[in-house]
């Protein structure tokens, strides 16, 4: 990193940054600003949460088609396409709320604006995966990598602050007006950061490239709208109700059909590339087994149900926004931290995952503790930074290795994101379901929100064990390259 103050490393930066951190900007204004979009939809602030999942359920499905639609060679039109279309959607939705349009109009807008820019603008961050594996240092790789995983507490820090200073003072309309441009600021910077790669593709790169398996898209996208209805539908009519019941049924058909797809599929492309260069194409075991070790722990950390128990129990609005802008920047500092001692001492990683886990299970426990104790700030506070760090240490250690091992395939390196985003959403609409189903055995709610911090805490430990078998994984296979 000789050059990390030159114009060059300041745009890669940039770039890395701004690639995990436009979309949590959307999603975190969402939040903070839930009484106003309420009054703009006339509808109530509980179902502003629609929108959230309208923006995840996006940004998953743009995520699970990435591997499949994004290469070098495309990386350029795919960047220019994602950032020109988000730019609209977002300018069109800062002209909608400004202008004050009848109210057909006004939902059509916002259901609009909101499913496309938050489809494209989740492209934005395989992308800026795709130029961090380009990069041939391991430790500038493992700091951008750092840079890539801090976006998301960064922007989910700064966002509510300009929110409020901010869109309150320039009104939400011209906030989304003013927003608009940072996707044409990282079309900018792409000019900048991925010549790089394009230099590096080879003849049979880009003759293996051209073809799109649009028949795979389809099924994923398809399998991802079912998934999103039925959580829909469990949020608006309940989880046993006649309509979710229906739902679940149909995405796990659906769901059964889009996995015997995939597997013929490739089982066909073994049969025809038996080679050993495509062979290595594969995820590796240990990125493997500890991407499904993060993905399980992305359920216990999403972070909506402590704060929603907070909420409900009338907790001052300051005290839920310093816990969570806390544990954002515990998150942050876990991040920079776990990057930084990573990149000095390597074989430190088990150490740092497991001690990421550990605080992580820590942290979850004393949220155990909500319904016996009174309001207590400094036990809320604490609890929630240590959980939140245990989690950003957890992030960037997985996610440096898993880049690591995908150095021979770019395509697999795209997972990070997709496990992320993905585990999220899944975290959510599981443990609604365990929250309604708690509620339907006769649990109180202050008991049924007990039951979801219990179910957190047995997801930690289900977690551990992917996590060891990925960590034995990579023990094996430096022994077995040590002794050759």
């Amino acid at each position: 990193m000789n050059k990390i103050f030159g114009v060059v490393s300041l745009a890669i930066l940039s770039f890395v940054f701004l690639g995990n951190a436009l979309k949590s900007v959307v999603t975190s204004t969402v939040f903070v600003s839930e009484g106003e979009f309420a009054s703009f939809l006339n509808i109530s602030v509980d179902k502003t949460q629609i929108l959230v999942e309208l923006l995840i359920g996006s940004s998953v499905m743009a995520l699970a088609v990435a591997p499949f639609l994004l290469t070098r060679q495309r990386a350029h039109k795919i960047a220019s396409i994602s950032a020109l279309v988000a730019a609209g959607c977002y300018a069109v939705l800062g002209l909608t709320m400004t202008m004050g349009p009848a109210l057909f109009v006004r939902e059509l807008m916002v259901i609009i604006t909101f499913a496309l820019g938050g489809f494209f603008i989740s492209f934005f961050a395989p992308i800026a995966q795709l130029a961090i594996n380009d990069v041939e240092n391991e430790r500038e790789r493992v700091f951008l990598t750092t840079v890539w995983t801090s976006a998301q507490p960064v922007a989910f820090l700064i966002t509510p602050q300009l929110v409020k200073y901010v869109a309150l003072d320039i009104g939400t309309g011209n906030y989304f007006l003013i927003f608009a441009i940072f996707p044409i600021f990282y079309l900018f910077l792409t000019k900048t950061v991925l010549k790089t790669s394009e230099a590096q593709i080879t003849n049979k790169e880009t003759l293996s490239s051209e073809k799109i398996d649009w028949q795979t898209i389809g099924f994923i996208i398809v399998t991802i709208a079912a998934f999103e209805a039925w959580t829909l539908s469990n949020s608006l009519s309940g989880v046993i109700s006649a309509i979710s019941l229906s739902f679940m049924g149909a995405f796990f058909i659906v769901a059964l059909i889009a996995g015997l797809h995939l597997k013929k599929k490739r089982q066909q492309d073994t049969l025809k590339n038996v080679d050993e260069e495509v062979q290595k194409k594969g995820l590796p075991p240990t990125a493997t087994f500890l991407l499904i070790g993060l993905f399980i722990l992305e359920v216990p950390s999403t972070g909506f149900f402590d704060g929603a128990y907070l909420i409900r129990h009338l907790c001052a609005p300051t005290l839920i926004e310093d816990r969570a802008s806390l544990g954002a920047a515990s998150q942050i500092t876990a991040v920079a931290l776990g990057g930084a001692l990573f990149v000095r001492w390597p074989r430190l990683m088990p150490v740092l995952l497991l001690s990421g886990i550990l605080l992580l299970l820590i942290g979850s426990l004393g949220f155990i503790r909500y319904p016996d104790l009174p309001v207590d700030a400094s036990f809320f506070y604490y609890s929630k930074m240590v959980a939140q760090a245990g989690m950003g240490l957890v992030t960037t250690v997985i996610v440096g290795v898993v880049m690591a091992e995908c150095r021979g395939n770019p395509v697999m390196a795209l997972l990070p994101a997709l496990v992320i985003m993905f585990g999220t959403e899944f975290g959510l609409e599981i443990l609604e379901i365990v929250y309604q189903g708690a509620k339907l055995y006769g649990l109180q709610e202050v008991e049924a929100y007990r039951v979801i911090f219990y179910a957190q805490v047995i997801a930690i430990i289900i977690a551990l064990i992917p996590c060891i078998e990925g960590l034995y994984l990579k023990h094996k296979s430096q022994k077995m390259a040590a002794v050759l």
